[in-house]
């Protein structure tokens, strides 16, 4: 592993010092799981003998994963399909009938739209307004610890004409979850995915709003359950099992977290969400899903800005997941995991949306994939969690995959990267 000391800083925002003061030590049960070392494969149960698409460079390891019997992987399938055999027009007819069902005309709200900020949420936010004369409410989870460049988009995108709240979690609780989440699942990203994803569902429930316009749906984007294809939407079970890893909310409270703690992440009832048919639906089913055109589209119509550093660590790319100082590290778990880094992901959707070739893709995931944070992001990552540098090894290496790592001399390697 190597960092890269390159990468251009952020300037204010590259040194936060509001968290600086110590969170709780780890408790007697963090301490015990720390302790214990995960066999991923057997967790995840992922194939024994690894395997490459030989269209992209996603590996047979990204979990529920599936390749045909040629050896490609069901996104690069799913995206030829977008290209070739997905009726559009006929999907989008159906939005415009969901839209024209769920418009108010009284002024209030008629749509809730999940809000980073980012170039994808943005397209979907404006289209909504724009394109099909609904009048959205964007709803943020704040990220862990924002990038400057990512609270400046967010404003953008706000006084290019949206209306946006911004939820902003306990600081403190936030902190000894991400924590607990690093230690027990391998990544850091968790307690922010539930409050991503169920808190707009309780904004709706709140402004009585029926209809909620996720992005896309990553199962079947970048790879997943073959079933999630045909989803227009996902039910709760669905949202708990690709959304949610599995792990309940309430795990949380066998850490002493109470019920006052958790509230802010648990969405509305699923009484009230039946009661007042509350669906959830994804952009992406309906329209094709382009994330580079939401790049273009986010610049032109919000002033939109790209990584100030050039390009995002452990990658090449430089406009998605731009907000969160933590970002790199829910990627380098993934690596650890898994055997694929953000360089990896990156890579594979730009060869299906055809925007680079295999080949070059390879050579992008063999040069950025292997990158470490950066000394800087180890120290906020640190600093935020309450991790200690001996702490912080011990949970890397308790993910590190031993199927597909080995250790040199100068260092872990993974036995095989794409070819």
């Amino acid at each position: 592993m190597y960092h890269d000391t390159n990468i251009k800083k952020e300037g204010v925002f590259d040194s936060p010092d509001y968290f600086l003061n110590n969170v709780d030590k780890l408790s007697s049960l963090e301490a015990k799981l720390l302790n214990e070392r995960v066999e991923v494969s057997k967790k995840y149960n992922l194939p024994k003998n690894l395997q490459f698409c030989t269209e992209c460079v996603i590996s047979n390891q990204r979990p529920r994963i599936v390749f045909d019997e040629t050896g490609v992987c069901g996104a690069c399938k799913f995206w030829k399909k977008k290209f070739s055999q997905v009726d559009w027009a006929f999907r989008e007819r159906e939005f415009e009938e969901l839209c024209n069902s769920f418009r108010k005309s009284d002024g209030s709200y008629d749509v809730v739209v999940p809000f980073s900020g980012g170039k994808d949420s943005i397209y979907v936010a404006r289209e909504l307004k724009v394109k099909y004369n609904m009048n959205p409410l964007t709803v943020t989870w704040a990220p862990h610890v924002y990038t400057e460049v990512g609270f400046r988009n967010l404003l953008a995108s706000v006084h290019s004409g949206l209306n946006n709240v911004l939820i902003t979690p306990n600081g403190h609780v936030h902190r000894l979850m991400t924590r607990i989440s690093t230690n027990l699942m391998g990544d850091p990203f968790q307690p922010f995915i539930y409050g991503q994803t169920l808190a707009p569902l309780k904004i709706a429930d709140f402004y009585n709003i029926p209809f909620v316009v996720y992005g896309e749906n990553g199962e079947v984007e970048y790879g997943g359950a073959r079933e999630a294809e045909k989803a227009r939407g996902f039910d709760e079970e669905e949202a708990k099992k690709f959304l949610h890893s599995g792990i309940a909310i309430d795990t949380f409270k066998e850490f002493g977290f109470s019920e006052a703690d958790l509230f802010p992440y648990r969405g509305p009832s699923l009484e009230n969400i039946q009661k007042k048919g509350i669906k959830r639906y994804f952009y992406s089913y309906f329209h094709k899903w382009l994330p580079q055109d939401n790049y273009y589209y986010s610049v032109e119509h919000t002033n939109f800005k790209a990584n100030t550093k050039g390009r995002s660590e452990g990658t090449f790319s430089k406009y998605a997941s731009l907000d969160d100082r933590l970002d790199p590290y829910h990627y380098y778990f993934a690596l650890l995991k898994f055997g694929l880094g953000r360089a990896t992901s990156d890579a594979a959707h730009e060869i299906r949306e055809g925007l680079i070739d295999r080949d070059e893709g390879i050579q992008l995931v063999n040069k950025f994939d292997m990158e470490a944070p950066s000394h800087a992001t180890e120290k906020i990552f640190q600093d935020y969690t309450g991790f200690s540098k001996d702490e912080m090894v011990q949970c890397i290496e308790k993910w590190r995959n031993r199927d597909l790592w080995f250790k040199s001399s100068d260092g872990w390697k993974l036995k095989n990267q794409v070819i």
